[in-house]
């Protein structure tokens, strides 16, 4: 294996050996697969940094904190259980982005390496899927902001009811589906000038909410819509949030290797997701704390969802601000967030029958079947319920991969055998980790199933935690007997 790689610093490289013995054998390796160079690595620990500013100043944290707030937390315990939640995945970002920087892959190899060359289409799949669903429901909401922006400009444009706003979703996607096709430069482009602008946006909010309380923050934070429901238990709420908020962030942290891959080293991706993550998810918390309380101090309800708060705005200029923080806050998130990872497993997966940016448009194209104008629902349901299924999907795999990554492979890839698909170490038994794929599906079996059974509810109520420990155990588990 020395001969076909060698490792530079942090990152490992294949030789030109390595490329001879590769097209010896029947591969998947193509501009879509092939890992980065060193040379081709721009990305900084500033860069990861704005990646997760991008992503975590979104609408979806805003609504997830005004949510929880809603759903009868206080300010105090929202920003809490949001800030530690997002925390917590950071593990699984750090470790699954090592792979990404150390070999210049993405995370459908990754996935390869774990669940055989074949078996890879498991994993692949669940994330393409979730990242396309999510995509639509936030490419709705950005298109949303579109429809209020061309409302407050033309008041006529208003009349058109369903169809002005659908019109305004396709705009807003074709935006996302641009960005996307143009690679990753054009992603780090748009979070490198999109995130000090989303701040300073953000702080307006603050601001509007504070004068709404009479520019008395104590009096803004006393309002009694932030002081929680006393009818319901913290605990209750709070273990199921916690988890939920895990695995909101969890698809992210799946696929963080799409990104890392482009970082210079493990420093840089390493400093810049510790520093970027945590802050921000506090910030953003906060702004949606301080537009729920602005919003029933000012039209007398808490309010979660902007797009309906900029509504309730008669003032074409405050329309027109407010709704394109939206527009920047979902476009930066929707594009690397949603779209990348679902093009990135199309690419990887049908790599000889599309380019990069066909894979971007059929991603694209998918997300509309998951209805986004129909996909929105209450607060309770978007945290307790629709997370709780993504983590039922995301907590088994990340613990699976994590341990596969850190334990059976000990970080240390074949490339050459990586890119094989006609046997070598990854192909395991006709292309499937046979165990692996076990686990991961009798975990998710049983994490659905008990959403419907009353005594083990909990196990669905801490889908995320409770799948990605024990999956991740069993896993580690059968390792130490198979060696023996």
């Amino acid at each position: 294996m020395a001969v076909f790689q060698k490792q530079t610093g942090d990152i490992v490289e294949l030789t030109p050996q390595g490329m001879e013995e590769i097209q010896k054998h029947k591969n998947n390796y193509a501009d879509s697969t092939k890992p980065l160079s060193g040379k081709e690595r721009t990305w900084s620990a500033w860069d990861m940094g704005n990646l997760w500013i991008g992503m975590i100043v979104s609408i979806a944290v805003y609504q997830v904190a005004s949510g929880l707030i809603v759903s009868g937390m206080s300010w105090a315990q929202a920003l809490f259980t949001i800030v530690l939640g997002h925390t917590l995945v950071m593990i699984f970002a750090v470790i699954l982005g090592h792979f990404g920087t150390k070999y210049g892959l993405t995370y459908p190899m990754l996935s390869k390496m774990v669940f055989g060359a074949k078996g890879t289409v498991v994993p692949s799949i669940v994330r393409g899927v979730l990242g396309c669903f999510w995509f639509g429901v936030q490419a709705w909401i950005g298109g949303q902001a579109v429809n209020a922006i061309i409302t407050a400009l033309i008041p006529a444009w208003g009349s058109l009811g369903f169809k002005g706003l659908f019109i305004s979703f396709i705009i807003f996607w074709l935006m996302n589906v641009y960005i996307a096709g143009s690679g990753s430069s054009a992603v780090q482009k748009l979070e490198k000038y999109a995130a000090p602008v989303l701040i300073v946006l953000s702080f307006i909010v603050i601001v509007w909410g504070i004068s709404t309380a009479d520019w008395s923050i104590g009096k803004l934070l006393s309002e009694p819509s932030l002081q929680g429901d006393p009818t319901k238990n913290f605990w209750t709420l709070f273990f199921p949030a916690l988890s939920s908020m895990i695995a909101f962030d969890g698809g992210i942290a799946l696929s963080m290797a799409d990104f890392t891959r482009n970082c210079k080293t493990q420093k840089a991706q390493f400093a810049g997701q510790l520093a970027g993550a945590p802050i921000m998810t506090a910030f953003i918390s906060f702004v949606g704390i301080c537009g729920t309380a602005g919003a029933a101090l000012a039209f007398h309800e808490a309010i979660w969802e902007p797009a309906v708060l900029v509504s309730k705005f008669e003032n074409p200029i405050i329309v027109v601000i407010f709704s394109l923080f939206i527009i920047m806050a979902v476009l930066t998130t929707n594009v690397a967030a949603n779209l990348v990872p679902p093009t990135n497993v199309i690419a990887t997966l049908f790599h000889k029958k599309v380019s990069y940016k066909q894979a971007a448009l059929i991603a694209a194209i998918l997300a509309l079947f998951a209805q986004p104008w129909n996909a929105l629902a209450s607060a309770y349901e978007l945290i307790y319920n629709v997370c709780g299924m993504l983590g039922a999907l995301l907590g088994p795999i990340s613990g699976l991969y994590l341990v596969s990554y850190l334990f059976e492979h000990k970080t240390e890839i074949d490339l050459v055998d990586l890119f094989r698909e006609d046997g070598g170490k990854y192909n395991y038994k006709g292309g499937f980790n046979i165990p692996i794929i076990v686990i991961f599906l009798a975990s998710m079996i049983i994490i659905f199933a008990a959403k419907y059974i009353a005594p083990i509810k909990f196990i669905f109520d801490n889908a995320y935690v409770i799948g990605s420990i024990g999956a991740g155990l069993v896993y580690f588990i059968y390792i130490k007997i198979a060696r023996k």
